[in-house]
């Protein structure tokens, strides 16, 4: 493992020097700071950190007057972030937590702990070890080192107890294992499933985050395994879900595109639920679970396609140019690429290499050629249609856009405004 320098010098140039300025300028107050939690912990495996959090002997009003720009971020628990230029660096004073009966937050703390004190507040090891950026002293009491060396993720002291103060532990401890493909720890492990309780008192919002932070993950499978085992998913919702969940179709999740967030989600919800009315049940769960209209959106429709049971091996290019059609009424022309990338990733899974290639080919030609596939995109539209036909009932109207859409889709050489009027004329189209 590379010495506490050899960390320092991994981070940033420009995050450096503000951890340097900060802790100078808290030093030169005569108070000390150390860099703690995730920070440390990617440094120590080699990543880049994508936040700095530091803690210092230092009250929170002090901190305030020592710079130009701070937000009190939660500074009734000691927390207030620095601002220098775009970058936010988060500093809480050395506190003791005293009891917990909300299963989230202490129900008071005290300032004026040691270092030693507040790093026996944290939740693992691994995020229990702390770096003086200036002197390049590190402090590891509770052989954090040591466990992210033997990829372990272990609570600090007794895990029944860490787990029962905060009930959003037990989720980050499966996070941690998706996101840094680590063990958990047997008692560890063993306590997430018995203080359920406890983890069901809190917020959905923050099981949405956690959720999220696993279905990014490269190893997503097995946080999205851990959460059913223990059953925790049913903890932030009423809907019942399968008992004989199909694991070897849920590994496939990782082959799937993180982008857009609805792919990996709805891929999870098909197979959590049973058969009968999956729409309204997946409806129901993506507000219990607090998923944004646009995340539920996406997510619903790529249920419908799922459920579609495309076969590409018999799929002939004019049943493409219809599948393409569904997409692009979904997305439209320019946002057709995320969306359809991502439902790609998930025929490739179930699909022969060839196979596959020669349908991803053939989609290619389809939209480099412009081919017609909505509605808009039709030589006439509605206007035009009751110009040269006055005496068509107007209710009719969208009938019959949607049949010569299904026509041009057959056969795009249709879609000329004279050839579009004759197959009005002699009622050659149907829906």
């Amino acid at each position: 493992m590379l010495n506490a320098t050899q960390l320092i010098n991994q981070i940033p140039e420009n995050d450096k020097k503000d951890l340097e300025f900060i802790s100078s300028k808290i030093k030169e107050s005569g108070y000390e700071s150390y860099l703690i939690g995730g920070s440390v912990r990617d440094l120590i495996l080699g990543k880049k950190p994508h936040e700095y959090d530091l803690t210092t002997s230092s009250h929170p009003e002090h901190v305030k007057k020592l710079f130009k720009r701070v937000i009190e971020t939660g500074i009734q628990h000691g927390t207030v972030t620095v601002m220098l230029a775009d970058n936010a660096y988060e500093i809480t004073t050395f506190r003791k937590d005293i009891d917990y009966t909300d299963g989230r937050r202490p129900d008071k703390i005290e300032f004026g702990a040691s270092l030693s004190e507040d790093m026996k507040r944290r939740d693992f090891t691994m995020n229990a070890i702390a770096l003086n950026i200036l002197s390049g002293k590190m402090i590891d009491e509770n052989n954090g080192i040591a466990d992210i060396q033997n990829k372990l993720i272990r609570t600090i002291g007794n895990p029944l107890e860490r787990f029962g103060e905060d009930g959003l532990r037990p989720i980050r401890a499966i996070r941690f294992q998706s996101t840094l493909n680590f063990q958990i720890e047997s008692e560890t492990y063993k306590a997430i499933f018995l203080t359920r309780h406890i983890t069901e008192k809190i917020s959905r919002e923050r099981f949405h985050d956690e959720l999220n932070k696993i279905l990014n993950s490269q190893n997503a499978f097995i946080g999205l395994y851990e959460l059913y085992k223990n059953q925790i998913f049913e903890l932030f919702t009423n809907e019942i879900f399968t008992k004989n969940l199909n694991l070897e179709l849920l590994k496939n999740i990782d082959k799937l595109e993180v982008s857009p967030l609805g792919l990996r989600l709805v891929f999870l919800l098909n197979l959590l639920l049973e058969d009968n009315d999956k729409l309204s049940k997946a409806e129901v769960i993506l507000k219990d679970f607090r998923y944004s209209k646009s995340n539920s959106k996406d997510a619903l429709f790529y249920l419908e396609l799922f459920n579609d049971n495309y076969n590409i091996e018999n799929m002939s290019v004019i049943e493409i140019r219809k599948f393409l059609s569904k997409i692009v009424s979904y997305t439209g022309k320019r946002e057709i690429e995320l969306i359809l990338k991502g439902f790609l990733s998930y025929i490739r899974i179930f699909s022969d290499k060839i196979q596959f290639q020669n349908f991803e080919n053939t989609i290619s030609d389809i939209l480099n050629s412009n081919s017609p596939l909505t509605l808009k995109e039709l030589a006439v539209n509605g206007n035009k249609i009751i110009e040269k036909f006055p005496e068509m009932d107007k209710r009719k109207l969208g009938f019959i856009l949607q049949g010569i859409l299904k026509q041009i889709l057959e056969d795009p050489e249709l879609n000329e405004e004279e050839k579009i009027f004759r197959l009005i004329e002699t009622n050659k189209f149907t829906l």
